[in-house]
């Protein structure tokens, strides 16, 4: 690697990071380098067959896999697997892509994200989708078309996800082309032999720290290859675990905590690292009467989105349905299964929990410490919305198109009955929907909860911005992936508007 000197330097080639880089040398002279920690994915056939998301998720060192602290209460098995490759977590999803609604960005207005409310949003997600080819799968077996019709007599109209959205059914909408993943990565980095002339790819280049000049200023960052040079500005887009990882490690985040494990204070920012949001998730089982056909090349029927509660500005709910099961919790829990079934996959669409992330170490090689906080939100708002989730799902299944399909509820099971009881079985049960975001939330400088302004300039460190999902101000109320690669859009934008 000779070139140790650049304009700007993006940090993570991840969902936002890719699309940040590969923006921002398109509309500037000026060099950019993208850092990222693991290998390139061109060429890797596990990662562009997005049908062996789990593989890569869960089997391949193209992941890197954190357990969560154990919870005082709850289920201690959750496992958050980090995309380390190009892509990021992009590059090992499901590719489901949803446009969050305009609620979403008007409550991050209303947090003091100026500049990114719905009108500004919406520009950045338009174009996106001009480049990002989205497939609508519509499988048609007799179970899958059950449990659409189910859900139709239910009251639930048929909804376009193309369009916006409110309560009901609809198809899946993937970013595909064919099996072919439409990752960040492949869609702004692919070829390698496209890129502009201005752009350097590291790969294998892990950033452990950024690195200051003598005015207090970020000038670089240190990496595993030595140190890079900033002459213009750093920019993190490692994810919401990576960013502010290397933000503790570089000195920037709770004094208290960094004191303690002996990293010398360059700015006291108490909000790195906490407000740590998701999307929890349970699963409802049904055993199948007769074993249903798989679909090819998604098995899922469609998403339901639904009002839990009545006065919700917008659907409270996500339920993913299915002629499968789904098992990762509830097996290890003790709960029974059968050859074959259904579920109801539920998330809790804009959740209140908030964890925190913190550092085990000031060693950069080791793993942080995860306390993500599920059904944690004092008033106890997630949980209620998942436990009425439960009851949705089972009057779902109770509908007559199902019937000839259902044979028995295997978890939390027909005994299941009161709130307490559901609420024991969701704590037992609940996991990460892997949408981690807001460890380095957006909002005016006078919030000390805040770690950047709307320009993504980190509060009084020069020539440091963030631009990924951990400065989401409130979590959005449907996968995040496409949220995050608006992030890396927008944030180019930011930058190329005012940064020369």
């Amino acid at each position: 690697m000779a070139e140790t000197e650049f304009d700007y330097i993006v940090v993570g080639g991840g969902g936002s990071g890719a699309v940040l880089a590969r923006t921002l040398a398109d509309g500037a002279r000026e060099t950019v380098a993208l850092l990222e920690a693991g290998p390139s994915d061109e060429g890797l056939a596990e990662v562009a067959d997005f049908r062996r998301y789990h593989e890569v998720a869960w089997e391949s060192p193209l992941s890197h896999r954190i357990r969560i602290r154990p919870p005082a209460r709850g289920n201690d098995r959750v496992v958050y697997p980090l995309g380390r490759m190009l892509g990021g977590c992009t590059s090992h999803n499901s590719c489901i892509w949803l446009r969050p609604p305009e609620s979403d960005f008007a409550q991050w207005e209303a947090l003091g994200a100026a500049g990114w409310g719905p009108d500004d949003t919406r520009a950045a997600f338009d174009a996106l989708e001009e480049r990002v080819h989205v497939e609508t799968v519509a499988p048609d077996s007799p179970a899958h078309c059950a449990i659409r019709q189910a859900a139709r007599d239910s009251g639930f109209a048929e909804i376009d996800f193309a369009r916006p959205f409110d309560a009901g059914i609809g198809l899946y909408r993937l970013s595909k082309r064919g099996y072919l993943r439409q990752s960040s990565a492949a869609v702004f980095l692919h070829p390698a032999g496209s890129r502009p002339a201005n752009l350097a790819v590291l790969t294998a280049t892990a950033a452990h720290r950024v690195h200051f000049g003598a005015e207090g200023e970020v000038d670089g960052v240190e990496t595993g290859r030595g140190l890079l040079r900033a002459r213009r500005e750093v920019v993190l887009a490692a994810g919401a675990f990576g960013t502010p990882k290397i933000l503790l490690l570089s000195g920037i985040g709770p004094a208290g905590e960094l004191q303690a494990l002996g990293i010398p204070l360059r700015r006291d920012l108490p909000g790195v690292g906490r407000h740590l949001l998701d999307h929890p998730a349970c699963a409802v089982n049904f055993a199948a009467k007769r074993t249903p056909a798989r679909a090819d090349p998604w098995n899922y029927a469609g998403i339901l989105f639904g009002r839990i509660q009545r006065d919700a500005v917008w659907p409270d709910a996500e339920i993913q349905l299915g002629p499968e099961l789904f098992e990762q919790e509830t097996g290890p829990a003790g709960y029974p299964s059968a050859p074959a079934g259904f579920c109801a996959y539920v998330t809790v669409n804009r959740a209140r929990s908030e964890g925190r992330m913190r550092l085990a170490s000031p060693d950069p090689g080791a793993d942080i410490v995860i306390e993500p906080e599920l059904f944690g939100d004092p008033d106890g708002y997630d949980l209620g919305v998942m436990t009425g989730s439960v009851r949705l799902a089972r009057r779902l299944f109770a509908a007559p198109a199902l019937q000839p399909w259902i044979a028995r509820e295997l978890a939390p099971g027909p005994d299941c009955a009161s709130d307490a009881a559901i609420g024991d079985f969701l704590r037992r049960t609940v996991t990460t929907g892997y949408h981690p975001a807001g460890t380095c939330r957006m909002g005016p400088a006078g919030d000390r909860r805040s770690v950047v302004g709307p320009d993504l300039r980190l509060h009084g460190v020069p020539r440091l911005r963030i631009a990924d999902a951990s400065i989401f101000p409130s979590m959005v109320s449907v996968n995040i992936a496409s949220t995050c690669m608006m992030v890396g859009l927008r944030a180019a934008k930011i930058i190329l508007k005012g940064g020369r």
